[in-house]
Formats: C-alpha cells, structure tokens, sequence
C-alpha cells in the first residue's frame, strides 16, 4: 500500500468569536446559521451559507476559514485551496489555516508545498498534533519513512495515548522491514485499545514474518474470530 494512512478530517463549526468589526448582521446570521447547519451534517447548504457571508464581508477570517472547512468536506479542494489562502492573507498566525491548507495541497499532490505548509502550522503552535499528523501522512506518501517515522514519534510524545497513531507508526516500520519494532508498535496499539483488530492483524503478519508462525496464528485466529475477512483469509495460508 502507498498510503500510510489518511487524515481523519472533522471539521469543527464552533462558532467562535468573531475576530473583526464592521461587518453586516445579515452576513453574522448567515455565518450563525452555516455553523448550525454544519454541526447537523448538512454541510452542502452550510456551504452555501458561508459563501453568501463571505460574499458580503471578504475580510472577515473566520468567514474564509468555515468556508475552506465547508469546501474540504465536499472535496472541493481548489476552491478548499482559495479560501484557506484567502483566511491566511487576513489572519498568517491561524495554525488551523496552515494545516487545512496542508491537508488540501497533500492530497492534490503538491507535495513541498504542503510540507511548506505544515511547517508553518508548526511554527505558530509546536505541539498541533494535527499538523504533525499531517506531515506524517505527507512523508508517508512521499516514501520518506524515515521522516514519516519522526513525525508519528512526535505525535505520539504529544498525545502518547493515541492508538491509532501507534498503529500507523508499526506500519512505517513494516514497511521499513524494521519488523522488531512494528512488533513494539503494535503491541501498544492493541495495550491502547484491546479491541484495535487492524492493530491485531498487522502484528500477526509481522510475526509470520518473523517466523513466529504460532504466535501469527494466535494473533490471526483473533482477528478472525473478531469479524476481520482478511485475517480469516490469511489464517488459512498459515
């Protein structure tokens, strides 16, 4: 797999004070009503609440910032791009900016200019784990494992209780051929969150490549019995 992993992206419609005067109250509520829309799922009509905000008032940041949120979703990513690009213009210190903007350029494939991006994030709040994860999924992409390798180690020095990010670290490791340690990795995954079976699976094909073949199917046979296809298949081969 290419792929380390993706971002799960979540985007927040917090309505957050608002960082500048002047503009309308119509395009307040209309700002007002996107963030209710957005946090009921409806992102396509928070959409077009944004848009008519920003329509009214350019310069308002946070306006430019719900928007480019609003268009990621979507996966409307060159116009996600723009409006990133217009809320950095009003507010360069925005790490969220930064990393949205990372986020977008990574999965068009610009990929120095996302790792640009990231950086940025980074350099504004040092400890975003967002923007560390993202320029983890960057590197993974870019086959730069050791880089990627750095990152997830960082973000887990951040928040050391992350399981998934664990999970993914292993996965650089095996794909590394750094077997020891994936088997480490896993390990805590699964010490994280017991029921982690992905986490399972990829220890148990970890140890087959040790040579631990009982302890691959110990592994294995859990993930299978746990409702995972892929490691039933791969018990057989056992």
């Amino acid at each position: 797999m290419k792929h380390i992993g993706s971002v799960c992206f979540v985007c927040c419609f917090v309505a957050l004070p608002l960082l500048s005067f002047g503009q309308s109250k119509i395009a307040v509520d209309l700002y007002k009503e996107g963030v209710r829309l957005g946090n009921e799922g409806k992102v396509e009509e928070a959409l077009v609440k944004f848009q008519k905000a920003v329509a009214l008032e350019p310069k308002v940041f946070l306006f430019q910032l719900k928007l480019a949120y609003a268009y990621e979703m979507l996966k409307r990513y060159p116009e996600a791009q723009a409006a990133y690009e217009n809320a950095i213009a009003l507010n360069a210190s925005s790490k969220e900016a930064w990393r949205g903007l990372g986020d977008v350029l990574r999965r068009a494939g610009f990929f120095s200019r996302a790792e640009d991006a990231y950086k940025k994030a980074i350099k504004t709040s040092p400890k975003y784990k967002e923007a560390w994860l993202g320029l983890a999924y960057l590197y993974g992409d870019m086959e730069a494992l050791d880089k990627a390798e750095e990152a997830f180690l960082k973000v887990l020095s951040i928040d050391p209780k992350d399981a998934d990010v664990a999970f993914k670290l292993a996965n650089v490791y095996w794909r590394s051929k750094r077997l020891d340690d994936a088997i480490t990795y896993y390990k805590k995954a699964l010490s994280l969150k017991p029921d982690f079976h992905d986490a399972r699976f990829g220890l148990g094909l970890t140890l087959k490549e040790k040579g631990d073949i009982e302890g691959a199917r110990k592994e294995l046979k859990a993930a299978c019995e746990a409702g995972l296809k892929q490691a039933c298949k791969r018990l057989f081969e056992l």
